[in-house]
């Protein structure tokens, strides 16, 4: 890439800015909106657009970041915001004080010595640019000057794990603060325990856990909650809610028809069969009570059947105080280690309920069975993204489609590696392989959707790093090899 090509670049990258920016003004100004962009002022309470927000300037929101605290970015908007704002601001000082030093010292050892030069006296059939004579490029070999070089590879890396280490330490004292913040979140006060073996005989699972943990912690123990089996519960209750919500329809439409008609009003009626459009016509507010009647007590007793038969090997133990809640989940409380497996409670939306259930040693069995299945997934796919990316660089598509051959110069410009279209196709498939790895990933039989989401962040970070730095290259040069024999 020249230097002419770099300024368009960063040209364009700024007018793409500025309209996001105008377009995110706009957007959120919107009344409609507000609960898009300013929910957590809306959740505590606050106007959406208090301190004048709808009038400000666009880019005032640059001014406050930098003015506000951090314990101002934590009240507004939790630890998780805190610690996204400490990594970008390590990001930054790594960039910065690797800065300070590269540039005034790598630039003027690179721009004054002549090998770009040398090179172009003897004919090279290498093509430079004008950013080359600054790089390390324009140094000859075995000169003194490449030790410049390797010291500045040392200070890079000594700034980044200094940074890194003051990040960690900042973060860990970010997460133990809002642990012992005087606000209270439920989870603080509970254990999942899984792999519970079987209760004695003439104890229900109830009993056995209350009994078990009462004679471990007798003052702090609160009480437990048995997980049960609710499929037909929440079967029962979903029908029942349904006619509750239908009943309500029809009784509306009754009672609207009291005011534009008749003062007696016309009764809706339905049809009970498929979708209610054949069967007997019925009175639609008799027949959906009549419903309800009937519902009501066979889920009573489905909730009795499901507490009595349907109690599964995991629970949840809630303790007085947060400090026990928090000691139970990282002990051992039994002998064995694939029995009475305590962790810290996740938050009721984060919670994978069919896999609660799984024992312990089937829960080892899937994570490397699942990891196998996703390793060869992503081998299987680096295949077709090789070919891909050696068949639609822009050399291949000026021989394949001749008419392109203006547009492949210009792309050329652009892009040093002349390979834009590959770019985008194997983009296009990335996607489709981060779509197909996090199906797997939940059957791992993690209690919640955490972890799942971790190991499918890492493992498309894998297939990206692998794809651009292995697979493309392969490829191109696989084809390349071809040809020439």
């Amino acid at each position: 890439m020249d230097f002419s090509s770099f300024l368009t670049s960063l040209g364009t990258s700024f007018l793409i800015f500025v309209v996001l920016m105008l377009l995110f003004t706009w957007l959120s100004r919107r009344p409609g909106n507000s609960v898009v962009y300013y929910p957590n002022r809306i959740l505590k309470g606050m106007d959406p657009w208090e301190g004048g927000s709808r009038s400000r300037n666009p880019f005032a929101w640059i001014r406050e970041a930098f003015s506000s605290s951090e314990q101002d970015v934590i009240n507004m908007s939790g630890v998780d915001t805190a610690v996204y704002f400490v990594f970008l601001s390590t990001a930054l000082g790594i960039l910065v004080l690797s800065g300070l030093i590269l540039l005034p010292v790598l630039l003027p050892v690179a721009a004054t010595d002549d090998n770009v030069k040398a090179q172009k006296t003897n004919g090279s059939n290498q093509t430079f640019s004008e950013i080359d004579n600054l790089l390390m490029g324009n140094v000859k070999d075995d000169s003194p000057r490449l030790w410049a070089f390797l010291f500045a590879t040392y200070w890079v890396s000594l700034v980044t794990y200094f940074l890194l280490w003051k990040a960690y330490v900042h973060v860990s004292v970010l997460r133990a603060n809002a642990l012992m913040a005087p606000g209270l979140k439920p989870e603080q006060f509970a254990v999942l325990v899984r792999d519970i073996p079987p209760a004695p005989e003439g104890q229900t699972r109830k009993e056995q856990v209350d009994s078990y943990f009462k004679s471990i912690y007798p003052e702090t123990y609160y009480r437990s909650m048995v997980v049960t089996n609710n499929r037909e519960v929440n079967k029962i209750y979903k029908k029942l809610e349904g006619y509750k919500k239908k009943l309500a329809h029809a009784e509306a439409v009754y009672d609207g028809s009291k005011k534009t008609g008749k003062p007696e009003g016309l009764r809706p009626t339905t049809k009970t069969g498929l979708l209610g459009l054949v069967g007997k016509k019925v009175d639609s507010i008799e027949h959906y009570n009549e419903k309800i009647k009937e519902l009501i007590p066979k889920l009573e007793a489905e909730q009795k059947a499901t507490l009595r038969e349907k109690q599964q090997a995991c629970a949840f133990v809630f303790f007085t105080n947060r400090v026990a809640a928090a000691s139970a989940a990282q002990s051992l409380h039994a002998q064995m280690v694939d029995t009475w497996t305590a962790t810290e409670a996740p938050e009721p939306r984060q919670i994978i309920w069919s896999n609660l259930k799984i024992k312990y040693f089937q829960r080892i069995i899937r994570q490397y069975v699942v990891s196998f299945i996703v390793a060869l997934t992503i081998l299987f796919y680096m295949i077709p993204i090789g070919l891909i990316s050696a068949l639609t660089t822009l050399d291949n598509l000026k021989k394949l489609l001749p008419f392109s051959e203006v547009n492949c110069r210009y792309c050329r410009s652009q892009d040093s590696a002349g390979s834009l279209p590959s770019s985008d196709c194997t983009h296009r498939v990335f996607g489709t392989v981060a779509q197909v790895t996090y199906g797997p990933l939940q059957g791992r039989g993690n209690s919640f959707s955490g972890p799942c989401s971790e190991g499918y962040f890492w493992k498309i970070f894998l297939f990206h790093r692998s794809e651009r730095l292995y697979w493309s290259d392969t490829g191109c040069h696989l084809v390349q090899d071809v040809e020439e024999h």
